[in-house]
């Protein structure tokens, strides 16, 4: 509604639109940020007398107490919500709770603290400031029941310039028209996160699916490989059975200097072919580009961009780069980008970082940047996703995935910073930051930083690794020593095997605006400590993932401070139920080795994954699995599309529906039949059902079929004549699961899954079971430990208890019906243990046999380690 100089839509209920003209001249246009007004209205009334104005929808009531004049505060006000639960909106006023968004880059960041670029000195180096404390940009959501998104000087979206070429997109940006204007958004939402972010998605656009090959490992380092070198860490991760999608080339595929499009053919004397073999293992390319000096003299194509331009390439002189040019866009994209994307480049790495201004007033130009990217591939590749890897141009930002967070320091604090700023920027419809794993500058990273860093990337949206050009630097995990890389490999491996948890989370997110990492209380949004759980986030739905920023201890433990919501968890790194009773949830600080992540699944929740995955661009996903956690009755959802195409934005996919119901003599785990379809789905696919948290069975029947139990998980003890058997169960001990494997399932049928109780296990098996998977590791890694100084002849009678008890899984999974006895025997061990140690540890201080003394002092202090670990272990495991 219009009344005099401002005009007031109401969105929805708690979404009112206020403009301010002074010519009454209102913007329809869609601008930088805002790309859609158009929703179903809602009830409302208006009133006011006079210049006055009153709009009430049920959910707020705004009064405008003088529409000739701006908004002011002595003007402008709202009642938000009802009751004496409603609070009151002042226009000007600033939000004291506001959540935070995120910020544009981390370029020079260690933590919270940072340096800001300040110029050049004599000799062209850089020059920073002092370290300095920074913050997040708002967001949009809020304690205080409402944001204020102000869009007043954001510049407006015109007609598309005439004669253009490579120009799509929404339209061309022209800055607000001349005279006094104000134009905001009073976002009413209370702590309703859900409604905001799902409302403010429509309003600022959603964040499109990524390609699915984008949530795979993406290997990455600046670094002056030659096409010899990247082909041949390429071969290696192959020949190590480790996981990658995404090969990413730093500046120096170009020829030398700031900005470039031309191959340096000293390093790259073929690129087609360099690309051609790369993308025949399956691996997609991206290049970096710094865009902001232009195109030189020096560059392959720089006649033909003089050329289109009307410019005289015997001059020489640098075409500056200019985005608010349609003439140098059209070129721009038809002679530098559009070739190599030809040649085989599968997206662009847009590495802007050269300011905020541009000719047309208010246009960042790395928004426009993005958004001319995105559309110029929507243009050319219409039905292939867009992918932008760029850096945050503000809101609305989210319409352009992937982000590169910029350069942080290769810390500790970086580290730590890391998961808080993934997820908070869920709260402005940002859920695809991609950051430099292991750090950027300064020292090399520690082992375990770097192997603890790699375990968060395997769960943040994007996993890339990343290093400045220093040798020290390296980023290839299979140039550190174990167990390192073994837990770095782990969690590459785990990403794939959670992708498709992920993927169908990130594709719901396309509709409700809730990012898959995102902070606790989107969930919690009336628990207290949901807000002060800033060291972890949601990853999906069912998860709750708590990453270690800290290094290992004496105990070659580190403990993590995690705060979990009312009801059961399973921690899936130590195996262990937690039922936490208090409506306010409760904190606990568990220690974790190396090797292992805190993760905490919701009781009953089903995990949609897959099995041994060394790439995820497969039309579908060829080996499947689902994990059944323990605890309730549970439902899941596999969803799949080609992972490449558009289509899914047309139905174009299949979504299983997941089940679990658990009673006392069985537990069930059902897949319905499959919904939808798409060119490319197969539905006759492996399938592995895992059910964690579960004793030997009685028996495990698939629907109604009785299956062979196996002593391994290849089978192998079954197989007749070399051939293993299509389907079968096994017991996995050290994870406390019993693993169905079927060789073929008809996914248009269906199938159940069925776990049959053993009801005669003795009394307290469930208890014992119950921690198993973390204790276990800790006695493995205490016999790893004394297996490194095994002495030539004994030095005490029981110094091989510790392998004894660490085979305990090994025993279990050949003969399951020694189960209850097996985990008995092992906890009522493990004080005696904790003695042998002790004097095993003394005998080796004594030991006078040996030649060299030196040999007795480390072995003492290696099994000083032991006893460490081991000590800890008791506290957590009583």
């Amino acid at each position: 509604m219009v009344r005099n100089k401002v005009r007031v839509t109401v969105l929805t209920a708690r979404m009112v639109r206020l403009e301010f003209a002074a010519d009454g001249q209102f913007e329809d246009r869609g601008t930088m940020t805002v790309v859609n007004r158009r929703f179903p209205v809602p009830p409302i009334e208006v009133g006011g007398k006079g210049d006055a104005l009153t709009v009430a929808t049920g959910q707020l009531t705004l009064r405008i107490a003088d529409t000739t004049r701006p908004f002011t505060a002595a003007t402008t006000t709202a009642r938000i919500g009802t009751g004496r639960g409603s609070v009151k909106w002042t226009f000007g006023e600033r939000a004291r709770t506001n959540l935070g968004g995120t910020r544009r880059t981390l370029d020079n960041c260690n933590g919270r603290q940072g340096r800001r670029l300040t110029g050049l000195d004599a000799d062209g180096n850089l020059e920073f400031s002092g370290w300095e404390r920074w913050d997040l940009d708002p967001g949009l959501l809020s304690r205080d029941g409402w944001v204020v998104v102000d869009d007043s000087a954001t510049p407006v979206l015109g007609p598309h310039p005439e004669g253009t070429n490579s120009v799509r997109g929404r339209g061309w940006p022209e800055a607000r028209p001349a005279g006094r204007r104000q134009d905001l958004y009073l976002l009413a939402y209370g702590t309703d996160f859900r409604s905001a972010l799902a409302d403010t998605a429509a309003l600022i656009g959603p964040q499109p699916l990524p390609p699915r090959y984008a949530f795979g490992y993406w290997y990455s380092r600046f670094y002056a490989y030659t096409d010899r070198e990247l082909l041949d860490i390429a071969e290696q991760f192959d020949t190590m059975a480790i996981p990658i999608d995404v090969m990413v080339v730093d500046m120096d595929w170009h020829l030398p200097g700031w900005t470039g499009y031309s191959w340096d053919r000293r390093y790259f004397p073929d690129p087609t072919d360099t690309l051609a073999r790369l993308h025949r293992r399956g691996l997609r390319v991206t290049l970096n580009v710094h865009p902001a000096d232009g195109i030189g003299p020096h560059e392959d194509r720089y006649r033909a961009v003089c050329a289109d331009l009307g410019r005289d390439p015997e001059a020489g002189e640098t075409v500056a780069f200019d985005a608010t040019d349609p003439a140098f866009v059209d070129a721009y994209f038809t002679h530098l980008h559009h070739p190599e994307e030809r040649r085989g480049v599968d997206f662009w790495w847009m590495d802007w970082q050269q300011g905020t201004v541009s000719s047309i007033q208010g246009l960042d130009p790395l928004p426009w940047l993005n958004e001319l990217h995105w559309s110029d591939q929507e243009a050319t590749r219409p039905d292939r996703r867009p992918l932008v890897f760029s850096r945050w141009g503000g809101l609305g930002g989210g319409r352009y995935p992937i982000g590169f967070s910029g350069d942080t320091w290769a810390t500790w604090d970086s580290l730590a910073l890391q998961p808080w700023f993934t997820a908070t920027a869920a709260n402005v419809g940002y859920g695809y930051w991609s950051h430099d794993i292991g750090g950027h500058y300064g020292p090399p990273p520690d082992p375990d930083l770097y192997a603890r860093w790699v375990q968060f990337g395997a769960h943040s949206p994007v996993l890339r690794t990343h290093a400045t050009k220093d040798p020290a630097q390296e980023r290839r995990f299979w140039e550190f020593p174990d167990p390192y890389r073994r837990a770095m490999v782990e969690a590459v491996r785990r990403r794939y095997e959670l992708a498709p948890y992920l993927y169908g989370h990130c594709r719901r997110a396309v509709e409700t605006g809730m990012s898959a990492v995102r902070p606790m209380y989107h969930d919690h949004p009336d628990r207290e400590d949901a807000y002060r759980a800033d060291g972890q986030y949601m990853f999906g739905d069912s998860m709750v993932v708590a990453p270690v920023v800290e290094p290992l201890g004496q105990d070659q433990m580190a403990t993590a401070r995690v705060w979990l919501p009312k009801g059961e968890w399973y921690d899936t790194a130590l195996g262990r139920r937690i039922v936490v009773r208090s409506g306010a949830g409760t904190w606990i600080e568990p220690r974790y080795l190396i090797d292992e992540v805190p993760v905490f699944v919701a009781a009953g929740a089903l995990v949609p994954g897959q099995v041994a995955a060394l790439r995820l661009n497969s039309a579908c996903y060829p080996h499947l699995s689902v994990t059944a956690y323990p605890g309730a009755d549970g439902t899941g959802e596999l969803y799949e599309d080609d992972g490449v195409t558009t289509g899914y934005l047309r139905g174009q996919s299949v979504s299983i529906r997941l089940s679990q119901r658990t009673g006392s003599t069985s537990r069930t785990v059902r897949l319905a039949p499959a919904r939808g379809s798409y060119p490319g789905w197969e539905p006759n696919r492996p399938l592995l059902v895992r059910f964690v948290g579960e004793a030997v069975p009685v028996a495990v029947e698939v629907d109604g079929r009785r299956l062979t139990m196996a002593r391994s998980r290849d089978g192998f003890d079954l197989s007749s004549g070399g051939a293993a058997p299509t389907d079968y169960w096994w017991f996995d001990a050290a994870g406390t699961s019993v693993v169905v494997v079927l060789g073929r399932v008809d996914l248009e049928r269906g199938t159940r899954v069925t776990v049959k109780r053993d009801r005669s296990l003795p009394a307290g098996s469930a208890k014992l079971l119950d921690g198993f998977t973390g204790l276990n590791r800790r006695l493995d890694a205490v016999a790893s430990l004394l297996g490194t100084v095994s002495p030539p002849y004994p030095l005490h009678p029981d110094q091989n208890l510790a392998v004894d008890l660490a085979q305990t899984a090994r025993r279990i999974t050949i003969d399951p019906s020694q189960m209850a006895v097996e985990l008995r025997r092992t906890r009522s061990n493990l004080e005696r243990l904790a003695a042998v140690l002790g004097q095993y540890q003394a005998a080796w201080a004594d030991a006078v046999a040996l030649l060299f003394p030196e040999q007795r002092t480390q072995a003492a202090e290696t099994v000083g380690q032991a006893r460490s670990i081991l000590e800890t272990t008791l506290t957590q495991f009583p």
